[in-house]
C-alpha cells in the first residue's frame, strides 16, 4: 500500500501503523515463561532471531502488553526497507513521545514544530526523544519489528548510535529474521547485557501444544504433529485450523515447511476451485472486496475467502479508515505466487496485468507498475506511465510516488518514449544527478522541439511535461535563452484551451515561480491565484505555491504572512508527505531564514550547516539559496568569518559540482561578501573577476535576468568591497541605485540590508549616518527586520545608541530600542527550543487560562497543561509568571505578551 499521499494515506494513519503494538491474536496462548525470558527490562538488549512464523513479533507485543500494565513506557516501530535515517528518526521520536506523552499529543507536536534544523529535519526531535527518556529515570523499552527490513547503511548506523549512546534507563528489543549487515551486538552479549533468543526458544514444547489445541489431540496424535510440526508456531496454527474445519490428517511434512506444509495440510483439505482462487489472491500484495472482484471477474471474493476456515488467523487485517482492507500472511502468499507460476505461468501474467491495469485505474501507478513487470510487460508499465502523467505525477502524487513509479521503467521503453525520457531526466535531477541529466535532455529537447502553434493535445501535454524540467532546479541561469523559450511556452501552455485542469494548474504555478523571483510580485501574486482552483488535486504543488507567495512576503516585508504561509506549506508536508524529507526541509530552512531577518533566537541552528535533504537534487533553488545564506550568517555569528570562509567554500564547491548554475553566482557572492567582511579586501577583489560575476554595477542590478537573491547578494557583495577598498562615493552611488531599486520592486528585505550597508559606508567615511539610520528605523517600524542592522552591529552600535540619545522622532522608540539591545549584545544567550505549539500557548500563558487556550486550539485542558509543563522545564520555572518574566528575558516575547 502506498504511504504519504500517493494513495491517499496520510501521514497519521501511517504512523499508527508504524508504532501500534499488535493486538493479540485469536487464539493466542498464554506463554509465560518465554514472555519472562524475552522480557525487555531484564537486560540492555533482547533479539529474538527466527525465520517467519515462529512469533517473533506475537512474542515482544506480549512483553509490551504486560509492561504498560505494570507502568513501564514500551514504544514500537515496524521497519521497512525505505526507512531512510530522516524517516526512521521521525518514527522512533514519535513512537517515543506517544509512550510518553501518549498518540494525539506525540502527532499534534509532529505536525507543528519545526523539524528541518538537522539531516532533513527529523535528527532534532530523534534526540530531544532520547533526552526525554534520559531524563524519566526510570526503565524505557523501545522495540525494532522486522528489522531485517532495514536496508539503509546509514539508519543502521543510526540504530548502532542508539545501542551504543542510548540513555542508560533505554532497554531495546529486536525482531528479526536476521540482523541487517552492520548491526554488531557481539560487544553488548559479551559484556552480559544481551541475550539472543533464537527459533529453538520459540518452539512449542509438548505442554504448550497439548495446551494449545485444548487437550483433544491423542498421544499418538500429538507425536505424530510433534515431529511433523517441530514445534513451528505457523505449522501448528494451521493444523489447529484445519482440525477446527474437520480436514484431514496425518500428510507427512518435508524438511520444506513452507512448501509442505502448506500443500500437505492448507491446500489439502479445500476443493481444487478454491485451490486456483487462494492461488489467484496469493498474487495480490493487498487486497480489497472490490479490487478482487475487479480483476478475478467475479462478485462474491471476500465472502468466499471469510468461509474457509483454514484461512483463520492467516488472512490479515490491514487497518485503513475508509474500507476493509486484507492481505494473506506473507509465508503463504510467497508459495502462492511461487506455485503459480511454477504451475500455470500464463495464469500468473494474465492476473499481474489484470491487477496493474486495476491499480492504474484507481490512480496508484507505482504499485501498478510494479505488478506490470511482474508479468513480464515492461511496455505496459511505461504505457501507464504515461497515461498517469509522466512527469505530471511528481506533482500531482510526490516525489516518493514518482520515483517510485520511474524505477519500474525499461530502459528500451524509456528510449521510446520522450513522455517516460523526461520522466528518467526528472528522476536523474532529483537524485541530484544534474550532469547525467543534461546529457539525457539535450537530445531529447531537440527531438521534442518547439511548441508549434497549431499543435495537438497530445504535443501540448509533451510540452506541458518539457517546460522548465532543468531550469527548475537550477540547472540553467535564469537569464539564459533556454529559459526565456520555456518560459514563452509556459505562458502559451497557460492560456491554451486544450490542456487539462492540473496542467494549467501546473503551469500558472511556474509562472508564479518566475514572477516571484524576478521581484514582478504582483504577476506573481496574480498566477498563485489563478493556479490554486487548479491545483486543488495536487497537495504536492499547492505546497510549494505557499513556499513561493511564502518568500514573496518574505522579500516584500510582509513576516507574518510569510510565516502563515510556510506553516501551512508545513503542515501538509508532515501530514501527506512525512515519507519525503525535502518538503519539510525546505519549509524548515524558510522559516529559520525568516526568523533570522527578524532577529529571533536560533539556539539549535548553531552548529548546523544546510540540511542534507536539500542537497539531494529535489529541493527547489530558492530553498537552497535561503540554507546557505542562512547558515553562513549564523556561522560569521556564532563561529567567527574563518569558520564562515570555509563554510561558503565548500557551498560553492556543491553548487558546481553538481552544475547548479542558478545558485552558482549567489554562491560566489556570499563567499565574497565573507572575504570583504574579513578585511581582506584584495582577496575579494580577485574572487570576484575569478569567479566572472558582472563587471558593471549595472548587471548587479538586473532583475530581467537574475533572480532577486542572486542581484540581493552580488549587490551586497559589491557594495562592501567597494566601502572596503575606501570608495566611498563609488559606493554611494551604487548604494543609492540599489535602494531605489528596491524601493521601486517592493523588495524592502533588500532595502532595509541596502540602508544597513549604507549607514555602515557612512560611518566609516567619518559621517554620523543619521538619514540612513532614520530611514531604516522608520522601515522597522511596519516590517521587523532586525537581522540587517545586527549583522553589522560591529559598525552600526554605537551610531544607533547616540541617533536615539539625541531624541529623535522614529516612529516606534521602543521598539528601536529593543533594537539597540539586540545588537549590543555580544552573544546570543542560550534559548530553549520551543515547538510551535509552545511558543503558542507561550504567547497565552499571561492573559489566557487553560481552558481558555484550550478552546482556542481544540485541545483538552490535559493537553494544554502537558504543553505548560514542558514550558517550565524548558525555561526553568515553576510559576506562569515566572515564565512569561523569563520569557521576556530571553527575547521570545516582546513586551506586549
Amino acid at each position: 500500500m502506498a504511504t504519504g499521499g500517493g494513495d491517499g494515506r496520510s501521514l497519521p494513519w501511517l504512523l499508527g501503523q508504524k508504532v501500534a503494538v499488535p493486538e493479540r491474536a485469536e487464539g493466542y496462548l498464554d506463554r509465560a515463561e518465554l514472555v519472562g525470558l524475552a522480557m525487555p527490562t531484564r537486560r540492555r538488549l533482547t533479539v529474538v532471531q527466527a525465520a517467519g512464523g515462529f512469533g517473533k513479533t506475537t512474542l515482544l507485543a506480549e512483553c509490551c502488553r504486560r509492561l504498560r500494565e505494570d507502568g513501564v513506557r514500551t514504544a514500537w516501530v515496524s521497519v521497512d526497507e525505505q526507512d531512510e535515517p530522516g524517516v526512521l528518526g521521525a518514527y522512533i521520536a514519535y513512537a517515543c513521545q506517544t509512550a510518553m506523552a501518549g498518540a494525539a499529543t506525540a502527532l499534534e507536536g509532529l505536525a507543528t514544530s519545526d523539524l528541518g534544523q538537522l539531516t532533513g529535519g527529523t535528527e532534532r526531535r530523534f534526540w530531544i526523544a532520547l533526552r526525554e527518556i534520559a531524563d524519566l529515570k526510570e526503565p524505557f523499552v523501545l522495540v525494532f519489528d522486522e528489522l531485517e527490513r532495514l536496508e539503509n547503511p546509514e539508519s543502521i548506523a543510526q540504530l548502532e548510535l542508539i545501542l551504543k549512546h542510548g540513555p542508560p534507563n533505554l532497554h531495546l528489543a529486536f525482531a528479526c529474521r536476521e540482523l541487517p549487515a552492520g548491526v554488531n551486538i557481539t560487544g553488548v552479549v559479551l559484556e552480559g547485557r544481551a541475550a539472543v533468543l533464537s527459533a529453538d526458544d520459540l518452539r512449542f514444547s509438548r505442554p504448550e501444544v497439548t495446551e494449545f489445541f485444548d487437550g483433544k489431540l491423542s498421544a499418538d496424535r500429538l507425536e505424530a504433529l510433534m515431529s511433523e510440526s517441530a514445534g513451528w508456531p505457523f505449522a501448528l496454527r494451521i493444523s489447529r485450523n484445519e482440525m477446527a474445519g474437520g480436514g484431514r490428517r496425518g500428510a507427512p511434512v518435508s524438511q520444506d515447511f513452507v512448501e509442505n506444509w502448506v500443500e500437505s495440510r492448507l491446500f489439502a483439505g479445500i476443493e481444487a476451485e478454491d485451490r486456483e482462487f487462494l492461488l489467484d489472491i496469493g498474487l495480490f500484495e493487498w487486497m480489497d472486496a472490490a479490487l478482487l472482484d475487479d480483476v478475478l471477474e467475479r462478485s462474491d471474493s471476500m465472502h468466499a475467502l471469510g468461509t474457509m476456515p483454514t484461512l483463520s488467523g492467516l488472512l490479515e487485517p490491514v487497518r485503513d479508515d475508509t474500507v476493509d482492507v486484507w492481505r494473506l500472511h506473507p509465508l503463504i502468499r510467497e508459495h502462492c505466487v511461487r506455485r503459480r507460476y511454477r504451475e500455470t505461468p500464463e495464469r500468473f501474467r494474465a492476473v499481474n496485468r489484470r491487477i496493474a491495469e486495476a491499480l492504474a485505474r484507481r490512480g496508484q501507478t507505482a504499485s501498478a507498475m510494479r505488478y506490470a513487470k511482474e508479468a513480464g510487460e515492461p511496455a505496459l508499465a511505461g504505457e501507464i506511465m504515461e497515461r498517469a502523467g509522466g512527469v505530471r505525477l511528481f506533482s500531482r502524487e510526490g516525489l516518493i510516488q514518482f520515483l517510485a513509479a520511474e524505477r519500474r521503467l525499461a530502459e528500451d521503453v524509456v528510449e521510446a518514449r520522450p513522455r517516460l525520457g523526461l520522466a528518467r531526466c526528472l528522476a536523474l535531477i532529483v537524485s541530484g544527478r544534474m550532469e547525467e541529466a543534461k546529457e539525457r535532455y539535450l537530445p531529447l529537447a531537440a527531438r521534442i522541439g518547439c511548441l508549434e502553434e497549431n499543435a495537438s493535445d497530445a504535443a501540448l501535454e509533451l510540452a506541458a511535461e518539457n517546460c522548465g524540467l532543468i531550469a527548475m532546479y537550477g540547472g540553467e541561469h535564469f537569464g539564459s535563452a533556454s529559459i526565456r523559450t520555456h518560459l514563452a511556452e509556459i505562458t502559451r501552455l497557460a492560456e491554451s484551451p486544450s490542456i487539462d485542469a492540473l496542467t494549467r494548474g501546473v503551469m500558472e504555478y511556474g509562472l508564479c515561480v518566475a514572477g516571484g523571483m524576478t521581484a514582478n510580485f504582483q504577476t506573481a501574486l496574480d498566477h498563485a491565484a489563478r493556479a490554486r482552483p487548479y491545483l486543488r488535486q495536487s497537495r504536492q504543488t499547492t505546497m510549494y505555491l505557499d513556499v513561493q507567495t511564502g518568500q514573496i512576503a518574505l522579500a516584500q516585508g510582509r513576516p507574518q504572512d510569510a510565516e502563515a504561509q510556510y506553516r501551512r506549506a508545513e503542515r501538509v508536508a508532515r501530514e501527506y508527505y512525512g515519507d519525503d524529507s525535502v518538503p519539510a526541509a525546505v519549509c524548515s530552512a524558510l522559516l529559520q531564514e525568516l526568523a533570522l531577518e527578524c532577529g529571533r533566537p536560533l539556539p539549535h541552528a548553531k552548529a548546523a550547516g544546510i540540511p542534507e535533504a536539500l542537497t539531494t537534487g529535489s529541493s527547489p533553488i530558492q530553498a537552497y539559496a535561503a540554507a546557505s545564506d542562512t547558515m553562513l550568517a549564523l556561522k560569521l555569528r556564532d563561529e567567527g568569518v574563518e569558520s564562515a570562509l570555509e563554510s561558503a567554500e565548500s557551498v560553492l564547491g556543491y553548487v558546481r559540482g553538481a552544475r547548479l548554475s542558478a545558485l552558482t553566482r549567489h554562491a560566489a557572492a556570499l563567499r565574497v561578501s565573507l572575504l570583504a567582511t574579513a578585511g581582506r579586501i584584495g582577496d575579494a577583489e580577485r574572487a570576484w573577476k575569478s569567479d566572472n560575476l558582472p563587471e558593471q554595477a549595472a548587471d548587479c542590478l538586473d532583475l530581467a535576468g537574475q533572480s532577486w537573491r542572486e542581484m540581493e547578494a552580488l549587490s551586497c557583495a559589491r557594495l562592501r568591497v567597494t566601502i572596503g577598498s575606501g570608495r566611498f562615493e563609488e559606493g554611494r552611488g551604487f548604494a543609492g541605485e540599489l535602494r531605489e531599486l528596491a524601493a521601486a520592486r517592493g523588495l524592502k528585505r533588500t532595502l532595509m540590508r541596502a540602508l544597513a550597508l549604507s549607514a555602515v559606508l557612512e560611518i566609516r567615511a567619518g559621517g554620523p549616518a543619521t538619514g540612513q539610520l532614520e530611514a531604516y528605523l522608520n522601515l522597522y517600524a511596519e516590517t521587523p527586520y532586525a537581522g540587517p542592522l545586527v549583522r553589522e552591529r560591529e559598525d552600526c552600535t554605537q551610531a544607533l545608541a547616540a541617533f536615539l540619545e539625541a531624541d529623535r522622532n522614529v516612529g516606534d522608540t521602543e521598539a528601536a530600542r529593543s533594537l539597540l539591545a539586540a545588537m549590543e549584545r555580544t552573544e546570543t544567550p542560550l534559548q530553549p527550543a520551543l515547538t510551535a505549539r509552545e511558543m503558542e500557548v507561550l504567547q497565552r500563558l499571561g492573559k489566557h487560562r487553560d481552558k481558555e487556550i484550550a478552546a482556542e486550539f481544540g485541545l483538552s485542558a490535559f493537553g494544554v497543561r502537558y504543553h505548560i509543563r514542558k514550558l517550565f522545564a524548558k525555561l526553568g520555572v515553576r510559576k506562569r509568571s515566572e515564565a512569561v518574566r523569563r520569557a521576556r528575558e530571553m527575547g521570545l516575547l516582546p513586551g506586549n505578551f
